[in-house]
């Protein structure tokens, strides 16, 4: 789904990323262990914010990408 492709570890990167700071992946967080859940089910809409990181990913390293969407939450947060 994603252009160009990605490995499943690349992917699974992504959605760590994702999960922790984007509001519509909270699904894929497992309440047992707090970890990536294997099961939920990535749609469409999903993609956008994936695309997003990838594109990050290209400049940054994964650590930037998620300092940096550490920082986004705070200012919506503040800005609310």
């Amino acid at each position: 789904m994603l252009e160009p492709k990605v490995t499943a570890r690349q992917l699974q990167e992504y959605l760590n990323i994702a999960r922790k700071y984007v509001p519509e992946f909270k699904k894929f967080t497992d309440p047992k262990t707090g970890r990536l859940r294997g099961l939920a089910k990535l749609y469409e809409s999903h993609i956008p914010v994936l695309q997003e990181i990838r594109s990050l990913a290209r400049e940054h390293t994964l650590a930037e990408i998620e300092i940096n969407y550490q920082q986004k939450v705070k200012t919506e947060s503040k800005s609310l």
